[in-house]
């Protein structure tokens, strides 16, 4: 058998499409598919400091993972070890693992460029393909990971949307032919989705359920799920899914205790867990934020482009109206996860934006909206639908990259220069004065320096470990010196930064000759690059 004849024969094995008439997957569809996702891994490992909020916080907690225990580490006098079935934990423990190796920074950027960067668009195609469609919107998949909730930096919430994706089509899959195996997948995957972040976890429950009330609609009609599909007895429904959903709900509960029930829960900086909290959005406050929700760059091109593709997947749906109607799974997540963000609530007690994240998980599934029809039904609204998707893409990479260059030559020029002059295992305090992006949403500076912890191992204060949600959590009794105040041009005079830190990180600081007299007296400039400079504390 030749090498062509045995890829084919493998590709045909791996082909997740049951649906015998579904179109084939093509060359050209690969290529494009490859290209676009070339370009979003390009642009990922391009630049090491990328415009995302929150990365920091995830950058530092996996070092914390990967450095606990070990000689010289100063982390097992500060943290408890992670809880590596708890919620939120699955990133770090494997960057943990793999960063000690290859170093946590690199870890880290590798698993979300294989989840979820260039990942996503893959898994995307793959749920496609699955589902029956054709695979042409997955290359706009390439450009949409980027919008939502990239720029806030939120990488467990990231990393878990493959798993996501598999889920909600595994499970589709074991409603319309229960099976012990596909019982066992999907149990398996409930569990990773946990542990991998637990508002993916809860709203993939929220998908589970609507797709089993469906199912169970479906079979007291007596009708198929699918076409290629079979009617599913409703006690058969039921049990397939509990025990598919037991083992992760196992863990919900084990988590649930630990984390709000026992007496030294903390939700946010001090005090004992009082109650969730939860706050809603009037409807006002949620039309208005609605753009938001999704926008990345503060152009605002990057929305005109989502818009642009909306009328794409609007005109998608419209020539579908002429073809069959095979499957709507992908297409009834996508709705479903963005009315929930009409109905969850923004804030819990301790944390915030959790409605505003349902919007990119609808973008998650946006793809599946823009499905051309068959050459039989209509080639040019075929040939349409697929140059908008392919013109899509391209046009967002190229704002992106601009963006990007600009991001990286005018706002984090000088950092790593000036980060390199500060010795291993040193504790740091950064002074936000200008921590706003001029070219990204949310704050892309505001953590910035916790890549000390994965470069340098050293500490910083103010990590996600307060949260009692979080899997890492501090020692009884350390005091990390979290220093809200005095992030203006007088920090100078904080007497705690010059007692409790090895060196201070201050970016666009505009001292007076007062404050910069003073910054002389008490401490000693180690380096500065660009609009950054490196303090340490006279001995």
């Amino acid at each position: 058998m030749s090498a062509s004849a045995m890829t084919s024969a493998l590709l045909r094995r791996l082909d997740p499409c049951e649906d015998p008439q579904a179109e084939p997957v093509t060359r050209a569809q690969v290529l494009a598919l490859l290209l676009a996702t070339g370009a979003a891994a390009f642009f990922w490992l391009r630049w090491k400091l990328q415009p995302m909020q929150d990365l920091g916080h995830h950058v530092g907690l996996a070092a914390v993972t990967s450095d606990w225990g070990r000689p010289g580490s100063i982390y097992t006098a500060l943290y408890q070890p992670i809880d590596h079935l708890a919620a939120n934990s699955l990133l770090w423990s494997l960057s943990g693992l793999l960063g000690r190796a290859i170093g946590v920074t690199l870890a880290l950027r590798l698993f979300l460029l294989l989840f979820y960067v260039a990942g996503l668009p893959w898994v995307v195609a793959w749920a496609l393909r699955a589902r029956g469609r054709s695979i042409w919107p997955a290359v706009a998949a390439a450009g949409l990971v980027h919008l939502g909730v990239f720029t806030a930096g939120f990488a467990n919430f990231l990393f878990a949307a493959p798993l996501l994706v598999v889920a909600v089509v595994q499970f589709a899959r074991l409603l319309e032919g229960p099976s012990v195996g596909r019982t066992a997948l999907c149990a398996l995957l409930a569990v990773l989705v946990f542990i991998a972040h637990a508002h993916v976890f809860l709203w993939l429950g929220g998908l589970w359920i609507s797709l089993l009330l469906r199912a169970i609609f479906l079979s007291l009609r007596g009708a198929e799920p699918v076409p290629w599909g079979r009617r599913v007895p409703v006690l058969h429904l039921l049990v397939a899914a509990l025990l598919a959903a037991l083992p992760a709900l196992g863990l919900l509960a084990r988590w649930y205790l630990r984390t709000f029930v026992r007496s030294d829960a903390r939700i946010g900086a001090s005090g004992a867990a009082e109650g969730f909290g939860a706050t809603f959005k009037s409807l006002h406050d949620l039309v208005r934020d609605l753009p938001s929700s999704v926008q990345s760059l503060r152009s605002g091109r990057d929305l005109e482009l989502l818009l642009f593709l909306l009328l794409v997947a609007a005109f998608a749906l419209w020539a579908r109206r002429k073809a069959p109607q095979r499957d709507l799974v992908l297409e009834l997540c996508c709705v479903l996860s963005l009315a929930a963000y009409f109905f969850l609530p923004e804030w819990l007690r301790g944390h915030d934006s959790l409605g505003s994240r349902q919007p990119a998980i609808a973008l998650w599934f946006l793809p599946a909206l823009l499905a051309p029809v068959p050459d039989a039904v209509s080639r040019r609204s075929r040939r349409a639908v697929i140059g908008g998707v392919l013109a899509f893409t391209a046009a967002f990479f190229i704002v992106w990259s601009d963006a990007l260059w600009k991001f990286e030559t005018q706002e984090v020029a000088g950092l790593e220069e000036v980060m390199s002059a500060l010795p291993p295992r040193a504790r740091l305090h950064m002074v936000k004065l200008d921590p706003d992006s001029r070219y990204f949403t949310w704050r892309s500076l505001w953590h910035v320096e916790k890549y000390v912890m994965s470069d340098h191992l050293g500490q910083t204060p103010d990590t996600a470990a307060i949260l009692a949600t979080c899997p890492i959590h501090y020692r009884p009794g350390i005091d990390i010196h979290r220093i809200v105040w005095g992030h203006d041009n007088g920090w100078p005079r904080v007497d705690e930064i010059w007692a409790n830190f090895d060196a201070v990180l201050v970016r666009r600081w505009r001292p007076s000759p007062q404050m910069q007299s003073l910054a002389e007296q008490r401490g000693v400039l180690l380096m500065k690059s660009g609009d950054w400079e490196l303090w340490a504390p006279r001995r």
